[in-house]
């Protein structure tokens, strides 16, 4: 597919080429800018000052267009890496300024109005499976990119021999892409200060000298703010009432999960919960009340996964791993089937106003607060060394998740998310203190 599109617009002229970069860069900023809602042809055309002849002529379909802007963002992304002053990212200097760069554009571009990629395939890994194939293959062209230069890193005795580059590599896409979802939810940049930190961090681990093995500490969040939870509208309802209610959430749920929020139309959910017009009326004001609604039963469902007894109080290096490998247990029946039930929630819904993405923070605070508690209770024990910040491993934890079922249900691997999840449960063992790392 991407050959066969690279093929046709080499045969184009200079002025189409031109052309075709202009409606997919219009593309691009239509759909970050206002969300999938608004992308429809005749905004692109306008957006792009083009007709609908020239449209149809470089692009078959609208789902056409979609995928040429997914190939447009991860070349900026593979060009981001390798710009000159990251020097091939062969060192350790070198990763710290792919840190710090990260940062810097992040501030740049701000939270709405640019395609970053976490963003599109947040909003489109479920429009169709042929877009969600060309999703995975930018990704794959990622970790091809950071896997070649830590395997240079690995030649030059940069990395000890037990560094296995494509884990490595994908540790870092995911925390990076696990960071953007969080960072793009909160609208503040410490969520991928913390990926980026934890990221490079987890590399130094592999460290050939000793001295480089160091973990560099996190920057102190600036401006957070701890999100209002959601207001429980249900009590107002009588008995059956709640039972017809939490029906119409469980099937919005489950068909926001399977097909994504976009595609879930009233229609579609009046029929799966065998109710009316009506009564999706009485209950819920609008999609969006809905929308939040299903927002609020996911969170619930998220922190009891993560209060199953098996994972005890996610306070010892023991239940992390556990937590770990019930993640990688779910990858068949949950990840690979729709990503994170919480976490593809918060990628589609990245534009859809303060008080959603308030409401999806809010479920992030909860869901770090739960690894924070029980990291904070291992460093009273001495199970962590004092260097040991739980705020920065409970982030790390969170987005390395995230990114994880990102880029699993993107590819269709079961590989991303069982190396992120196990990294990060690394990262949390190096902090122990010599002897204790099991």
């Amino acid at each position: 597919m991407a050959t066969a599109a690279a093929s046709d617009e080499q045969r184009l002229t200079a002025k189409g080429r031109a052309t075709r970069e202009r409606i997919v860069k219009a593309a691009a900023e239509l759909i970050l800018a206002e969300g999938l809602s608004a992308f429809n042809l005749l905004n692109v055309r306008t957006a792009a000052s083009v007709s609908g002849s020239q449209l149809s002529h470089y692009f078959t379909d609208k789902q056409a267009l979609l995928r040429a802007v997914i190939d447009r963002q991860i070349e900026v992304v593979l060009d981001f890496h390798r710009q000159p002053g990251l020097h091939g990212l062969e060192t350790f200097d070198d990763f710290e300024r792919w840190a710090d760069l990260n940062m810097r554009y992040l501030r740049r571009i701000g939270y709405v109005g640019t395609p970053t990629y976490h963003a599109l395939a947040g909003q489109l890994a479920k429009s169709d499976a042929e877009t969600r194939s060309t999703l995975g293959a930018g990704y794959w062209k990622w970790v091809e990119l950071l896997e070649q230069s830590i395997q240079r890193m690995k030649e030059r005795r940069t990395l000890s021999d037990d560094a296995d580059p494509r884990h490595l590599a994908l540790a870092i896409v995911t925390a990076h892409q696990g960071g953007g979802v969080l960072t793009f939810t909160y609208r503040q940049e410490w969520p991928h200060a913390d990926a980026v930190r934890y990221a490079v961090n987890y590399l130094r681990l592999f460290a050939a000298d000793p001295s480089q093995r160091t973990a560099r500490r996190p920057r102190r969040p600036r401006g957070r703010t701890t999100q209002a939870a959601p207001t429980d509208e249900i009590r107002q309802f009588t008995v059956k009432g709640r039972e017809i209610r939490a029906r119409i959430v469980d099937a919005a749920a489950t068909l926001m999960f399977d097909s994504g929020v976009a595609a879930t139309s009233l229609k579609k959910l009046r029929d799966s919960a065998a109710v009316s017009g009506s009564q999706l009326a009485h209950y819920f004001a609008d999609k969006q009340d809905l929308t939040r609604q299903v927002v609020a039963a996911r969170r619930g469902e998220v922190m009891a996964f993560h209060r199953q007894p098996k994972l005890g109080g996610l306070d010892s290096l023991r239940a992390l791993q556990a937590w770990a490998d019930a993640c990688v247990g779910e990858i068949e029946t949950v990840y690979r089937r729709g990503g994170c039930i919480y976490g593809s929630l918060a990628g589609e819904l990245l534009e859809a106003g303060d008080e959603v993405l308030d409401e999806l923070a809010a479920g992030y605070d909860e869901w770090v607060e739960l690894f924070r508690n029980g990291l904070t209770a291992m460093r009273k024990r001495g199970e962590l060394r004092p260097d040991a910040d739980p705020r920065h491993l409970a982030v790390a934890l969170v987005v390395a998740h995230q990114g994880g079922t990102m880029v699993t249900f993107a590819t269709g691997s079961p590989e991303p998310l069982r190396a992120a999840v196990n990294a990060a449960v690394g990262y949390v063992r190096s902090f122990a203190p010599s002897g204790r790392k099991r």
